[in-house]
């Protein structure tokens, strides 16, 4: 599998759960947060989702170059885990941000500081099990 595959899918639910919140975003929505939750960033919902493609397209090429410069092909493997982790953590993060930025009614985002931890978890998860299943092939 590639090591683009990730990010493509990565974008690709982000892209599905903009497309089912859209209609429920404020005309700018919360792109950035404190680390207390409180919002303190903010973008329109397509300037945000602009946004949120670009992320994917520099962790792609991050991945790609890394992929490049090893040497051994045996690490391959742990590049396309990393960038399964990778793109896990990162369509996570920006779905609970989507969210947090929905059916406000004149309230502030607010995003608690476990999504955080929820979302290195996904990423370890995902990375984890991306490692198992390319050991299984290898």
């Amino acid at each position: 599998m590639s090591t683009i595959t990730p990010y493509v899918v990565g974008a690709a639910v982000t892209g599905g759960a903009f497309l089912l919140f859209k209609d429920s975003f404020a005309d700018v929505i919360a792109t950035h947060f404190t680390l207390d939750g409180a919002s303190d960033g903010f973008h329109s919902p397509e300037a945000a989702f602009g946004l949120y493609l670009m992320i994917f397209g520099i962790e792609a090429a991050g991945s790609v170059a890394a992929l490049l410069s090893i040497k051994d092909p045996r690490t391959g493997g742990s590049v396309a885990a990393f960038s399964w982790g990778l793109s896990a953590a990162t369509a996570y993060l920006f779905v609970v941000v989507m969210q947090a930025s929905t059916d406000l009614q004149g309230g502030a985002a607010q995003l608690p500081s476990y999504q955080l931890a929820i979302g290195v978890v996904v990423g370890l998860a995902a990375g984890g099990a991306a490692w198992l299943i390319g050991r299984r092939r290898a």
